[in-house]
């Protein structure tokens, strides 16, 4: 490979075949080396623990091989699928979503224990009026309300003079049944209005509960509303979640709304179901409006929003919305008239707000029956700037072209060269002002800075100069949108030239500090989910390609930060401080501008990703639900329990190791244990099958350790695993653990466990091993079990994407997860107390001027160290004769490492003494110290925390690209990339690095602002205590072939031991 070119990123799924092929082969050679090698480790443990122990691992040893052997040639080939497994049918993702959320005893606890804490408990008024109701179903609506958990509520149900002769004797009989409920019996029909009317006039209540006669409300829709209110005694409107239900039961269709959107409720009635008023403000406004029948929600939603001192929404499925025919909740074209009447209520609104348009139904609404409203804007308005930062003189052309067929004529066009540059512009015969201005020679955010300030328009519109607008009425739409009260900035949907979208407006990512473009690659006809990608709605940014604010907010904020975002994240830095002066972003559906192709950029520079997650640690999306993946381009429903129990409750977790060694899984957990256990947020209790060094770092934590050595076995066979797993249960189910959390894949029998006893789980996946062949080496029932068990988890969390898309065919439940596993730097830096670099290096016997090239980690095939020694072989002899590689990790139980001592002792000469082999050591630091490189040499990694360490540090990094460590470095930035197995390709990147001090200095510069721009290790834990708290509300699915199966199994006494 020539070294001036970049080898390509290698995906985790797309491993070259025959390099997985060859591995294969090397590890069974190598597990038959090993096996060669039993006597000679026999006679050392015999020596150091005794015979009895020296049998047993022996013993173990021996049945591992030869079920390996057993388990290779049923499966007709090494390394195959487990025979007879099947991958799993997708659960459709809302039904996922209920089973997880299917009510518990546990859930039911935590949610009166948060009830006993209101310290004034809340009276609500449910207002109910019935007209021809089928008996059935109203019926189930008031028994809905009768069974609420939450009692102090009154229920005024008003008869509209029903026809049907049963309706007034079924509702008083209900009014026997329960004091709480009172009937209303008009004289004459009115409408839905004015029953409804009647009834709140009878309200004694705090809060006004507005219930449809063929809904059904949830069991806790009055608890969850109750404490929300209380905790936030400012609300004086709120609303929740809801689904649908047909005449048999079936729940389907559920909306997981955003939080409080004003002017997505312009747009539609997205708030719909349940809703809670303050009783004083529903008087306030004369109720419901008579006239508005079929969209009487909507307006009294858009008249109540603008007096109301604050609206939220409660993330809780609360309401069942009942589909029947010629409801509404079928089709909007089951009742045309609620088209106009919600059509009449936005216009209206929006007069009052002081924008004079007109609004209409979009085709492609009204052929769908939905009823989303979208305004005309006036073509009339303020002044506006149209900056244009000019790429090339055919796009400014092509955006002035655009602007002649522009409804909106109030605009100046300033055109603004880049880099220094003066644009020239042809002769144009046009009816506007056109102004060049000199570009800044520094970055956009700067450019557009120096522009503002040199303008006097009230309105500034900021146009990427490789952007295609579309459409006449842009500006129009634009302008009317800015014009809003609280209206910060307004952006367009993009589109690319595939014929899908770029983006619909811009989320926040907390885990990468990135905006995340919401709808990414959805066609652009798409309504997306609940119509969010066609609809005008808020959104928490805009994009820098075409955006639209007032300049006098602009200049108030101080324009862009142009010194910490020079060319990225400007714009949503921007869009956030807006925020904090609680000014809102719009994307405005019906613009659309077409994105250059060339803005795909590699991301935002270290620094500024740095400074972002410094500037916003705690940012929140709040226009997105949690009950959706914000990842997926339709925003797909994913399973998610939002707890409501006391957040300050301690809960206990039994964690579950496959060892208590000081290295990367067990260390991790450890971490994050300690960590909680010190905040008081957990009481944990941890079972490992083997001890090691971590059981007393995890005693001084003050946390319980218990040993049981007989997991050892549980995977030779079907029966021992279900004796192993039903002795875990027993121990969960006694314990009274909330939550279990099971670390790395090899724990599966833990998360069996706590299916057989019922309790939440949460497994952290660490491994990159294909699912294929993971458990390949088990007989095939534990292999099917283990695989299996994928289901059970409330979440399976991966530490990387890469390890995550290995493992997705899978994800069944959509429980899959991805949350990275950040170095604890305290930690880490504690270790480098009192040790001076330089005496570092004069221990491992460096001079000055040599250049120190450092692989730590466990020598094996898995890392890969063989590229190393023969990269080292290969470099040139000025390269050579500068470096010094020093490995660490050497074990002599393992062929592979052995191997790699006898090819370093058949290096030439003059290389020998210069490549240096040390054994695992707990003590790092003398070595991080004293290196200038660090190299990767992974086959197989899903987020290293060698290459944390190494970027914490300070070292430029040649790496492997392989899973997660393409996510976590930065490649021609601190790292350079090179393909496994590609020795020339790592000689070459080494030699650059050896023979170029001011480049190695570069990347090495660039490894903290890398490392401070991935998360933190408090975010990972406050990650993980949200999840703990999440599952431990969570419904657990039993087995029952599962279960039948472990109940048959014989109990017996567990060896245990309990620090």
């Amino acid at each position: 490979m020539n070294p001036t070119e970049r080898p390509p990123a290698i995906a985790a799924s797309h491993i070259d075949a025959r390099r997985s092929a060859t591995s294969k082969v090397r590890r069974d050679r190598f597990s038959l080396q090993n096996a060669t090698h039993l006597p000679r480790r026999f006679l050392r443990v015999v020596q150091s623990d005794g015979l009895g122990p020296a049998m047993g691992r022996a013993r173990r040893k021996l049945r591992t091989l030869l079920r390996r052997f057993r388990s290779k040639i049923s499966a007709g080939r090494f390394g195959g699928v487990p025979g007879g497994f099947r991958i799993p049918e997708p659960v459709d993702p809302y039904d996922a979503w209920r089973l997880r959320n299917r009510k518990t005893s546990r859930r039911g606890r935590r949610l009166s224990e948060s009830l006993a804490t209101l310290s004034r408990p809340i009276r609500f008024s449910i207002v109910l009026p019935v007209y021809n109701t089928s008996e059935h179903v109203l019926d189930a609506a008031l028994a809905s309300v009768v069974g609420q958990s939450y009692g102090i509520w009154e229920l005024i149900v008003v008869d509209d003079a029903s026809a049907h002769e049963y309706i007034r004797p079924l509702l008083r009989r209900w009014a026997l049944l329960d004091d709480r409920i009172s009937v209303l019996e008009r004289a004459e029909n009115g409408n839905i209005s004015i029953a409804t009317n009647s009834g709140a006039t009878l309200a004694s209540g705090e809060f006004l509960v507005l219930f449809d006669h063929d809904d059904v409300l949830d069991p806790d829709c009055l608890a969850h509303l109750a404490l929300y209110l209380e905790a936030n005694p400012d609300v004086d409107l709120a609303y929740s979640d809801h689904d649908k239900i047909d005449e048999n039961g079936r729940r389907f269709a559920p909306e997981f709304k955003p939080d409080w959107s004003p002017e997505l409720l312009l747009s539609y009635c997205y708030a719909g179901h349940v809703k809670a008023i303050r009783t004083t403000l529903y008087h306030e406004l004369g109720g419901l409006r008579v006239g508005f029948e079929g969209s009487q929600d909507h307006d009294l939603l858009l008249r109540a929003s603008e007096r109301a001192r604050r609206v939220s929404h409660v993330p809780q499925l609360l309401y069942h919305w009942r589909v029947l025919p010629g409801s509404t909740a079928a089709s909007g074209h089951e009742k045309p008239a609620s088209f106009e009447a919600g059509r009449r209520a936005v216009e209206e609104a929006f007069h009052r707000r002081g924008i004079d348009c007109s609004v209409v139904i979009p085709s492609w609404a009204a052929r769908a029956g939905s009823a989303v409203f979208q305004p005309v804007m006036p073509d009339d308005g303020p002044r506006v700037a149209i900056l244009i930062a000019e790429e090339d003189p055919s796009s400014t052309s092509r955006l002035i072209a655009w602007l002649q067929t522009s409804i909106y004529r109030n605009f100046h066009v300033y055109v603004i060269g880049s880099d220094g540059r003066m644009p020239k512009l042809g002769r144009f015969s046009l009816g506007f002002e056109i102004t060049v201005l000199e570009g800044a020679d520094r970055g956009r955010a700067a450019l557009w800075n120096r522009a503002v300030e040199a303008v006097d328009e009230e309105l500034i519109l900021f146009v990427d100069g490789r952007t295609e607008i579309r459409g006449s009425w842009f500006l129009m739409q634009m302008v009317g949108w800015s014009r809003l009260e609280g209206v910060g900035a307004v952006g367009p949907r993009g589109l690319n030239r595939q014929g899908t979208l770029d983006h619909a407006g811009l989320s926040i990512d907390p885990e990468r500090s990135v905006a995340r473009k919401v709808f990414e690659g959805l066609p652009v006809w798409d309504q997306g989910y609940l119509n969010l990608a066609r609809v005008s709605r808020n959104i928490s940014a805009v994009s820098a390609c075409c955006f639209m604010t007032r300049r006098d907010r602009f200049l108030s904020l101080g324009g862009f930060d142009a010194d910490a975002f020079p060319d990225d994240l400007f714009d949503v830095d921007y869009c956030l401080r807006l925020r904090t002066r609680e000014l809102r972003c719009v994307i405005s559906a019906d613009c659309e501008v077409v994105v250059p192709s060339a803005s795909k950029s590699r991301g935002a520079e270290p620094r500024a990703i740095a400074t972002f997650r410094e500037r916003y640690p705690d940012v929140v999306e709040p226009y997105l639900s949690p009950h959706v993946d914000p990842s997926a381009p339709d925003l797909r429903v994913r399973p998610t329990v939002v707890p409501v129990g006391p957040s300050e409750q301690r809960l206990r977790v039994l964690a579950a190791t496959h060892n208590l060694n000081w290295e990367g899984a067990p260390l991790i957990q450890y971490e994050l244990l300690s960590a909680l256990e010190r905040s008081s947020k957990i009481s944990a209790v941890v079972v490992s099958p083997r001890d090691g060094p971590l059981r007393a770092r995890y005693e001084e934590a003050g946390i319980d350790v218990e040993i049981r050595p007989s997991l050892i076995d549980a995977t030779d066979s079907d029966d021992r695993l279900a004796v192993e797993v039903r002795a875990l249960a027993d121990r969960l189910a006694a314990g009274g653990f909330d939550c279990l959390h099971a670390n790395t894949l090899q724990t599966f029998w833990a998360i069996l466990a706590a299916r057989r006893a019922g309790v939440p789980s949460v497994w952290s996946v660490h491994e990159s091993e294909p699912w294929k062949t993971y458990f390949s080496d088990f007989p095939a029932p534990v292999a099917h079990a283990a695989l299996g068990s994928l289901a059970t988890p409330y979440r399976v969390v991966f530490a990387s994407r890469g390890s995550l898309d290995l493992w997705k065919d899978l994800d069944s439940h959509a429980n899959f997860e991805r949350v990275p596993t950040p170095l604890d730097l305290d930690r880490f830096r504690a270790r480098f107390d009192g040790i001076d670099r330089a005496e570092a290096r004069r221990a491992l016997g460096l001079a000055d001027g040599e250049v120190c090239i450092l692989s730590l980690g466990t020598v094996c095939e898995r890392k890969g160290q063989h590229d190393l020694l023969e990269a080292f072989r290969r470099l040139p002899v000025d390269a050579a004769g500068r470096a010094r590689c020093v490995v660490v990790g050497a074990r002599d139980g393992l062929a592979y490492s052995r191997d790699l001592g006898r090819r370093a002792a058949e290096l030439p000469a003059d290389r020998r003494d210069r490549f240096t082999i040390f054994p695992e050591s707990g003590d790092t630091a003398r070595f991080w110290l004293a290196a200038d490189v660090f190299c990767c040499t992974s086959r197989i990694e899903s987020y290293p925390r060698v290459v944390l360490e190494a970027m914490a540090c300070g070292l430029p990094l040649v790496t492997t690209p392989v899973f997660g460590i393409a996510e976590q470095v930065r490649d021609q930035i601190n790292a350079l990339y090179y393909e496994p197995g590609d020795h020339d390709g790592l000689a070459n990147r080494l030699s650059d690095l050896i023979r170029d001090d001011e480049r190695r200095g570069e990347l090495a510069a660039q490894s903290s602002w890398v490392l401070q721009g991935l998360p933190a290790h408090p975010w990972f834990v406050d990650q993980y205590e949200a999840l703990f708290r999440a599952a431990a509300e969570s419904f657990v699915e039993p087995d029952l072939a599962d279960a039948e199966r472990l109940a048959s199994a014989p109990a017996r006494r567990v060896t245990s031991a309990r620090v």
